[in-house]
């Protein structure tokens, strides 16, 4: 098996570059790479010091996959993890951190093919760093009528963040789905933030039962689209941004501007290939992510008050 060698903060030995990953495109581990080693300045922001899950493909994204959380044997001993006791499993997971770019080569050299980030960061795993909405359409299909209602659902809960003083920023799950995300200030838990997305499920609920609904069982929920709050706690994850997706389009986690879900964009617009000349264009619509976010304290007081909306 013929090996290379790439240089960034490490040596990364890879391999197979021209094994197909995404053959409906004839995307390459190569042209993975290549993407990974490109989008490394603006992911690194969002990635550092966040726990990682990934769903690794070794042979393209139409064949067997698993998730990993646990380094793997034989990693390089510059990987950075982090140790987490898993009660489910009764165990202490070692977690992979995306710390540099020769993290991001060796992952993509891996066939992860979609990194899954924590909310929180390793020094304060109680304390997320924002406030994720997950806006999950149930038919799971990627056209353009189901994306279109996560949409109209996005825009609904701006109107609701907008007239509660918070800033929001939303993405593409880079499949189906659509998430809003709120950076807020330190010192607040899950179970804070929990009230928060729980009281605007319940909101939106209220305000748009065609469209919304918080049923947990999927065959419950018609065509309507699922407000996951229970999504956003501390053993879970969300897709990170810029991340690719195991889709046949090559589509990418992306960032969006809102005026660009009022104007009607597809997931598949946002692929490994178009995304590193968006960023040239737009720059990195989540940079505010990664600054200090907003207080919530009068939010959560005035939902203790008013549990029914």
């Amino acid at each position: 098996m013929k090996t290379n060698v790439l240089m960034a903060e490490y040596p990364v030995t890879v391999s197979n570059l021209d094994k197909v990953l995404w053959p409906e495109q004839g995307i390459t581990k190569a042209e993975y790479i290549h993407y990974m080693i490109v989008m490394s300045r603006v992911m690194l922001r969002h990635y550092e010091n966040r726990l990682l899950t990934v769903i690794r493909y070794p042979h393209g994204i139409h064949e067997k996959s698993f998730y990993q959380k646990n380094v793997p044997s034989g990693a390089p001993d510059w990987i950075q993890t982090y140790p987490v006791w898993s009660d489910d499993s009764q165990r202490e997971i070692a977690y992979m951190l995306a710390n540099n770019t020769s993290s991001l080569i060796w992952l993509a050299n891996q066939a992860a093919m979609e990194l899954h980030l924590s909310y929180s960061l390793i020094d304060k795993l109680e304390e997320p760093t924002n406030i994720a909405f997950d806006l999950d359409p149930t038919v799971k299909i990627a056209d353009r009528h189901s994306f279109r209602k996560a949409c109209q659902v996005a825009l609904l809960l701006k109107e609701v963040l907008d007239d509660l003083g918070l800033q929001s920023y939303p993405k593409t799950s880079g499949a189906t789905g659509l998430q809003v995300f709120v950076p807020i200030a330190k010192g607040y838990t899950f179970a804070d933030t929990r009230q928060i997305t729980h009281f605007l499920g319940n909101y939106l609920v209220q305000k748009a039962p065609d469209l919304v609904t918080i049923e947990r069982l999927t065959k419950d929920r018609g065509d309507k689209v699922y407000f996951d709050y229970l999504q956003h706690h501390q053993s879970k994850t969300l897709s990170g941004p810029y991340t690719p997706r195991a889709v046949p389009s090559g589509a990418v986690s992306a960032p969006l501007a809102w005026e660009e879900i009022k104007e009607g964009v597809e997931p598949h617009m946002f692929t490994l290939r178009t995304m590193p000349k968006r960023i040239e264009m737009y720059g990195d619509l989540f940079e505010p992510m990664s600054r200090p976010g907003v207080d919530i304290k009068e939010i959560i007081h005035f939902i203790k008050n008013h549990p029914k909306g």
